[in-house]
């Protein structure tokens, strides 16, 4: 059996080892639990967000804030992962919210139609309503900020090959 370890360079220095993934911190700020996200969620530890909303959810009406200003990358399976979220929380009684969240998030929460579900703190937001609040008294993201603009088509392009006029000689 060898001794060496197998991330050990030939020189002998041993490499340091990855930064993870993704780092959950909790505190609490009053009757908030406040969790900060950082790093990327994909499908290797979106699973670890509803693990612990599953643990804050014991509490009587658990009011979870996210706090993403540290997120880099999501992906579907954080979506996901924040719809199963809020689900639990709001069965107990709670709320999620979302704090800070970056470009990325926003950006993939009005693609899947997700982003009405989640109250927002700070980052791009929409009020629904002349006084800059939704019905419900939240704050929401306007698919403007988030969404690029419609790309029109180009000037002088060959018409589509079906539309065509003409005869068949």
């Amino acid at each position: 059996m060898s001794t060496e370890l197998p991330y050990a360079r030939p020189d002998g220095h041993v490499c340091a080892p990855a930064p993870p993934m993704m780092s959950l911190a909790v505190e609490h700020e009053g009757s908030v639990t406040v969790v900060s996200v950082r790093g990327e969620i994909d499908m290797s530890n979106a699973h670890l967000l509803v693990d612990l909303t599953i643990d804050l959810g014991h509490d009587p009406a658990p009011q979870v804030v996210l706090d993403f200003s540290g997120v880099r990358f999501v992906d579907l399976h954080a979506v996901r992962a924040l719809v199963q979220a809020r689900r639990l929380l709001q069965a107990a009684g709670g709320e999620l919210t979302l704090r800070r969240p970056p470009r990325c998030v926003t950006r993939l929460l009005h693609l899947t139609e997700t982003a009405d579900l989640f109250l927002a703190e700070g980052g791009p937001r929409q009020p629904a309503t002349l006084d800059g609040t939704a019905p419900d008294g939240a704050t929401r993201w306007p698919a403007a900020l988030v969404l690029p603009p419609p790309v029109p088509p180009p000037q002088g392009s060959a018409p589509h090959p079906h539309r065509v006029r003409g005869t068949l000689s």
